[in-house]
């Protein structure tokens, strides 16, 4: 069962909930009790492309193993 994370809208407070993928956009209470939290984005999906220096596209690895187009 995958791990999300969310952020209370009331106290700021971020928490994590195990909970299964059909779930995944239920409403969240956070540990203080205020409803409504919302979910966050996972980090990988908000970073877009890996750069040279992370071994990502052009250094020979990565997304496309060194031949894709991108600088």
């Amino acid at each position: 069962m995958p791990i999300y994370e969310f952020r209370c809208q009331v106290c700021d407070e971020r928490f994590e909930e195990r909970r299964a993928m059909a779930d995944s956009d239920a409403p969240a209470t956070c540990p203080a009790g205020h409803e409504h939290a919302v979910r966050l984005l996972p980090v990988f999906a908000a970073t877009g492309f890996a750069s040279p220096s992370a071994g990502g596209c052009g250094a020979g690895a990565g997304c496309c193993g060194g031949a894709c187009a991108h600088p």
